[in-house]
Order: C-alpha cells, then structure tokens, then sequence
C-alpha cells in the first residue's frame, strides 16, 4: 500500500512539472503563434531530474558552447526576492546574462564533489550565480561559454585533524591547514554574520551578528538507542533506551571542506553516517538576503539497526520550558527554520533537538505491521536566523515569526524553479513575464491566481474571462 501511495505522489509531482514547462513555456513565448505543445519533446526541461519515487532530485548538466543556452526561473512566491540560483555545467568558464537587459551576472564556479572524499565528478562543475526575481515571475537569463578565466572560481581549503589530506585540481586552487594553525576555529563570515566552527570536526559553535553580539550556538549529533524488553520503538513508539543519548563518535575524525567564494561560503563535514554543511551567502538584495545561516544534511544510517540519528543545537538563549521566547529578556532571538516536516524537541533551556532519520528493526504493535527499514539517503535544510531585539520589540509577544524569519521561511519552503531551454543552436524569441508589478503585503500568502470561465462564450474552450480570481491566506 505504501509502494502505491508513493508512485502516485511521484507521478503527480511528474504531471505538474509538466503543466509548469508547458504553462512557462507559453508565458515566456513572445510569439504565440509559435507556441505547439508537444510532451514527448518538450521545449523546456527541469534541471533537476527524479528517477524514481525514493529517489532524490539529481542535477542535469547543462552543455555549453558558443551559443547562448535559455534559462528560465520561477518565482513562485509574491514577493520580490534575491536568490542564488545553482547550475551543474560542463566548462569551468561560464558567464549568465539577464536577457532583458543584456547585464552580466556575477557569477561562482564551484566543484561537484563526489560523495563525502575528496575525489571531484570532473568535468561536471557547479555555477551559481545571484538572481533579483521580482513577484510571481519568470525571468529569463542566458548561459554561455565565457573566455578561459574570466569566471570566479571558488577556493578551497581541506583538513582532517591529525591526518591532512592532500587533493590536486585542475581547476580550483586547493590548500591545507598546517601547523598552529591547524588548531584554530574555522571563519566564515559576510556582511551581516560571522561564525567560528570547530577544527576538529567542523561543527558550528559561536555566531556574531553585525551588531558585535555573540552567541554560543553549538551543533552537536547524537545517536538514540531503544529498551532492550516490553515495549520498543518503532514506526510510532519513541522509547529509548535507558543510557539516555549518546554522543555521535567514528573511528576517525572527519574530512572538513572550507570553500570561499564571491557568492557563497561554507564548511563541511563529512562523517560516515552524514555529510553537515553550514554555508552563508554574500548577498546584498533585499530584506532576509545573507542574514540567516544555512545548515543542510545528508543522512544515511542503513548500516546501523536500531539506531536513531538526531542533530542538537545548544545555545545561551534562556528559553526556559518554551520554544519561541527568552525569558531574561535579551536583545537577541534565535529561530531555525526547517524546509521539512520532522520531529523536534527543547529538552533543556536553550537546546534544540531535531530527528534526522530512524532506523528500527522492530514492529511496535500499533499497526502498521513491520519494523522502520525502508531507510534511503535523506536530505534535510535549514535556516538559522539570529536576530537583535530592541526597543518595544523585546517587551512584545515573539509567540509569531518576525518578519525577517517569515520571509526567510517562505523563501525556504517556496525556491525559485529553474527550467532551461533546448540546446539546439537555436535561440528563440523568448520575454520575461511579470504577474504582479509589486509584491503583496507582507501578512498576504497567494494560493490560487486562475481566470474565470466567461458564460457569453462558454461553447469556445480557448475562451476566457479578463477577470481573474485572486485567493489570499492572512
């Protein structure tokens, strides 16, 4: 029953990237007439690919050469935002115009490593480039083959404490930490934060706003066990063993990845069960853009039996026995947003606990019949926004996001989708496309944009109202 249920979801999701290339397709056509709609050889495609329901979204490479190659992003949100937006290409020199404008985007060309080694998928590289989408748009850019050089390459330091590693790249400048400064916290940092991580392992453990104001923000993973007799966890059972949890420990300390870049910054750890990256972005757009830290795992816990992987932020915010408030008052708050369902708890003051992923051999007898097995590699992403609080703000209720933690959140459960054009030789008269000429209020969420039906022509089906029927949440 459950095999069904996911092959129908996943074909669902297939038949509404379909209406979304064809709908976009149209859109974005500057002459209608050369509009002809045809599934088995559509003139879009996603640039993500789903093989299977269990399988996560891969990237397709985009193939470049002299002629410029169409790329198409959707803003699906009602507000103006600036997003980095990330390609999988073929050349190391790469450059993206804005095709209304004809302006070049700063760009970052950055490595595709393979899994948790030091080992890169050549010739495949990462372009990443910043993105200004205005509201309910879909903006039009091209790619292109740039001169040798001319694109920024990201830089990259490696690291495993007491076992440098050594990588040689063809394209990217790549060093490691020697000596002294080997046993120093790891630095990122952009306008608006700085964070220090542990040499050791790359965790997260302190974080300074832009004001100057530091807090400890520790991430710390750990392993669940479950009772040895009666009652077990399971599907729907949480029961863990007596011991309590145990600090998550490998037999070797992890590789660290430290990349530095004009667009993004990031460290990341690779232990055998899981790959952490906490990344910020350099963005100087609008609102939330750059001020939260993005944290991102990759979990894969298939070798362990009965065995329950958490991730666990530790702070100095004396949140007492509530989620969402400080009870000394401070001028400070600290919110994580999460782009996925999943369980979570505050077990002590200050303390954030997030399930990444179970894996229980046995049935808990409430139903469902079997043990939880069926574990696959599983991505999580998050946003850790740390915010100042003055004034009235620090007597006001904070039992509701802050705007910036709103507008972070729904940039986080509502990306940009990217789409590109066909890779004929052949560029095509295409427009971007505008819905909205600015962005909703704030405390507005659109759910449905349709026209409606016009009753004097409803024999013609082509035919429709010029009105339109606007759905909003508060």
């Amino acid at each position: 029953m459950t095999a069904g249920l996911f092959y129908r979801l996943f074909h669902a999701i297939l038949n509404l990237r379909q209406v979304l290339l064809s709908s976009a397709h149209w859109l974005i056509l500057l002459d209608k007439s050369q509009y002809h709609e045809d599934q088995s050889k559509p003139f879009l495609q996603m640039d993500e690919v789903i093989s299977a329901q269990d399988a996560l979204p891969q990237k397709t490479t985009l193939t470049l050469g002299d002629e410029p190659r169409s790329l198409i992003v959707l803003n699906p949100t009602e507000q103006l935002r600036t997003s980095v937006i990330t390609l999988v290409v073929d050349s190391p020199d790469a450059r993206v115009v804005d095709a209304a404008s004809g302006r070049p985007m700063a760009v970052q060309v950055s490595a595709v490593w393979v899994d948790s080694s030091l080992t890169f998928s050549a010739p495949i590289l990462q372009l990443s480039f910043t993105a200004e989408l205005p509201p309910l748009s879909l903006t039009v850019y091209h790619v292109i083959k740039a001169p040798a050089g001319s694109a920024s390459r990201a830089r990259y330091v490696v690291h495993r404490h007491g076992d440098p590693p050594t990588v040689h790249s063809e394209h990217f400048q790549v060093s490691r930490l020697q000596g002294a400064e080997a046993d120093l916290s790891l630095s990122l940092s952009n306008k608006h934060l700085k964070i220090w991580s542990s040499p050791e392992t790359g965790l997260l453990q302190k974080l300074q706003l832009q004001s100057g104001r530091v807090r400890q923000v520790q991430v710390r993973f750990l392993w669940y066990g479950t009772r040895t007799s009666g009652d077990r966890s399971g599907a729907y059972l949480f029961l863990p063993g007596g011991e309590g949890p145990q600090a998550y420990s490998s037999s070797e300390p992890p590789l660290i990845r430290v990349t530095r870049g004009p667009i993004f910054s990031d460290i990341t750890s690779c232990f055998p069960h899981f790959t952490h990256t906490v990344r910020l972005y350099h963005l100087d757009g609008i609102r939330h853009a750059g001020k939260s830290l993005e944290i991102s795992n990759m979990v894969d816990i298939r070798s362990e039996t009965n065995k329950e992987l958490v991730m666990r932020l530790v702070t100095d915010v004396a949140s007492g026995n509530r989620f969402y408030t400080d009870l000394n008052g401070l001028v400070s708050r600290l919110s994580l947003l999460s782009a996925q369902s999943q369980a979570a708890a505050s077990l002590r003051p200050g303390e954030l606990e997030l399930v990444l992923d179970r894996r229980l051999q046995q049935d808990d007898n409430r139903g469902l019949g079997q043990g939880v097995t069926d574990n696959k590699p599983t991505a999580t992403l998050y946003h850790l926004l740390l915010e100042d609080r003055g004034g009235a703000e620090v007597r006001a209720s904070v039992e509701h996001l802050s705007l910036l933690a709103h507008l972070a959140s729904l940039s986080l459960s509502h990306p940009p989708i990217t789409m590109v054009g066909p890779g004929d030789g052949q560029l095509r008269k295409l427009r971007p496309f505008q819905a909205l000429h600015s962005s909703l209020p704030c405390d507005l969420h659109l759910l449905n944009l349709r026209t409606l039906e016009d009753p004097k022509v409803r024999a013609e089906v082509t035919s429709c109202s010029h009105f339109l029927s606007l759905l909003t949440v508060t």
